[in-house]
């Protein structure tokens, strides 16, 4: 390991290769026993929600879940899919399967949003570490996704979202598999490019983190951080965003590149430090080159993390090169590691290595009540 500093988020990042190890070998066979092959050839759509990190986590896996099985996705962000989500929309009794999405499983809007789907007809499954929590406990089915743990205290939840969307991907493989929309070979090869994806991520981890770390340096005294990108690849800046508040409590915000590009670009250029997101193969590539010449003429302080040739932007020196998952919609699942990596830099930097300290002990000392105990309502 090239630098030297550690941080419960440090710790994290390190941990994911063997994370995935061990939940790549368990995951085949629990996603395999939350259906039966006939109750699945009844779901006519899905529905996948959560609140926080697991949102960004089913706004990563939709166009997996699209891709291999051919159907309807939705992922409504939870308070909307809980108290606005039209329940028409469930269709018949029994035709929409809600997967509900909380790590800990105690999110009471993920409860609430649990009972209404059932409440109009949709069978409801959780994904969640806890099979005894809440969440669990008002749906139907669980996927139950439980990653060796250590201590991990008040640490960002690197870990956390990356076991929730191997949960999701494995979940939806397996559907294919079971359905006949892909065949056993290429749902293995499919698994198997999990791990080789992790792989890379792992030997990519200690020049990046140099890097970041040397650039965490440099953006010492940013006052505020952007993240964009688009498509799967828009829940790796949203998921970005809230890691910088969760490290170091700085400012940041995540937008689209076609919103930045209608709004952001035509003020006065703005003092942030700016993150971009982009697949060489993501339809938007185009419209993230466009995005690299605003910023590059505007003199922003800016970084791209792709996989793309460094030439195609404006300032190939502002590219850092990511590993390429075999599959596109594979990305997302590490492609939040350089963010990760230089939310622990800047908070080693800053001296902000406890998470969220000086907000959690000023202004939220109630810890997490406000999510698990707000009030339940039926709509």
């Amino acid at each position: 390991m090239t630098m030297k500093f550690d941080s419960n988020l440090h710790k994290e990042i390190w941990s994911l290769g063997d994370m995935t190890q061990t939940l790549c070998g368990n995951l085949p066979e629990k996603a395999a026993g939350v259906f039966r092959k006939e109750e699945l050839a009844r779901f006519e759509r899905i529905v996948i929600s959560g609140c926080g990190d697991s949102i960004c986590a089913a706004y990563a896996v939709k166009e997996c879940f699209e891709k291999l099985l051919k159907m309807d996705i939705d992922t409504p962000v939870c308070i909307d899919l809980a108290r606005h989500y039209d329940v028409r929309r469930f269709g018949e009794k029994g035709t929409t399967l809600a997967i509900l999405v909380s790590f800990s499983g105690k999110v009471s809007r993920v409860v609430e949003a649990a009972e209404r789907a059932k409440r109009n007809g949709a069978v409801t499954m959780a994904v969640t570490h806890d099979s005894e929590s809440p969440v669990a406990k008002a749906c139907d089915r669980i996927l139950h996704v439980v990653p060796e743990e250590f201590d991990l205290h008040r640490t960002p939840g690197c870990r956390t979202y990356v076991a929730s969307m191997l949960g999701l991907y494995h979940f939806a493989i397996q559907m294919a598999e079971m359905l006949g929309k892909i065949k056993t070979e290429e749902a293995d090869r499919y698994r198997a490019e999990i791990l080789a994806y992790s792989e890379a991520s792992v030997n990519s981890r200690e020049e990046l983190e140099e890097k970041l770390y040397n650039l965490a340096v440099r953006f010492r005294d940013v006052p505020y951080f952007e993240f964009l990108s688009s498509g799967p690849e828009f829940a790796s800046a949203w998921f970005g965003q809230a890691k910088m508040y969760e490290a170091t409590g700085d400012f940041s915000r995540y937008e689209n590149f076609e919103d930045w590009t209608h709004v952001d670009y035509i003020l006065r250029k703005m003092d942030s430090g700016m993150f971009l997101f982009v697949d060489k193969r993501n339809p938007s590539l185009s419209r993230a080159i466009e995005v690299s010449q605003v910023l590059t003429r505007q003199d922003y302080r800016y970084r791209i993390f792709t996989n793309a040739e460094p030439e195609l932007f404006a300032d190939p020196l502002k590219v850092i090169q990511i590993p390429t998952a075999p599959q596109f919609w594979m990305q997302p699942l590490f492609e939040t590691v350089p963010a990760c990596l230089f939310a622990g830099a800047l908070a080693d930097v800053k001296g902000t290595t406890e998470f969220c300290a000086d907000m959690i002990d000023s202004l939220f000392p109630f810890g997490g009540s406000i999510l698990r105990y707000s009030k339940i309502e039926e709509h």
